[in-house]
């Protein structure tokens, strides 16, 4: 994946990301989730969120897809999608609040959706209810096909159409959190 001049000309980069990241990928993950955990989860248990950051992280190293953004070498932000048989899932886009709206999420939709094109699979991916980023997803065709107590489950493939019994979609996902491989 190669950012666009423009996003280079701003001094942003992308890097593989390395078990050396963990430190920074569980701070920018609290600076992004932390107001989410507070109200949809009775706040945010530093020693809980460690765990399970740690445990996506290391999944994610395994996915297609796991990079971090830096803005002139710092790191600022991570993503990462994983192609599956199937579909495109395990959407995960952190930034940090001082390059949101700089242009990575729209880079970083592009990519996504323009892959499921090439492919031909649809792209699942959840969302915080009270995550104002659910509009930029939805500028970019995902819809809101079901929701949990917390969270919009959203997709995106060029006919628009789900699968309604959501078998190949989040509902399979969500059966799956738990189990490791």
């Amino acid at each position: 994946m190669v950012l666009s001049e423009d996003l280079n000309g701003k001094g942003f980069s992308l890097q593989n990301v390395d078990i050396k990241d963990l430190e920074k990928y569980i701070v920018i993950k609290r600076i992004c989730h932390k107001k989410y955990v507070d109200e949809y989860n009775d706040g945010w248990i530093e020693d809980i969120q460690i765990i399970i950051s740690t445990n996506s992280f290391h999944r994610m190293l395994k996915y297609s897809c796991f990079q971090k953004i830096l803005l002139y070498g710092t790191t600022v932000g991570f993503f990462a999608f994983h192609e599956q048989p199937d579909k495109i899932g395990e959407i995960s886009l952190l930034l940090t609040e001082s390059v949101q709206q700089k242009g990575i999420e729209a880079f970083y939709l592009r990519h996504i959706t323009s892959l499921s094109r090439q492919v031909s699979k649809p792209i699942f991916l959840y969302i915080y209810k009270s995550d104002p980023a659910q509009d930029l997803y939805m500028q970019f065709g995902f819809i809101i096909y079901d929701q949990s107590r917390t969270h919009y489950l959203m997709s995106f493939n060029q006919g628009h159409t789900n699968d309604i019994n959501n078998t190949n979609g989040i509902r399979n996902y969500m059966n799956r959190i738990l189990i490791k491989d």
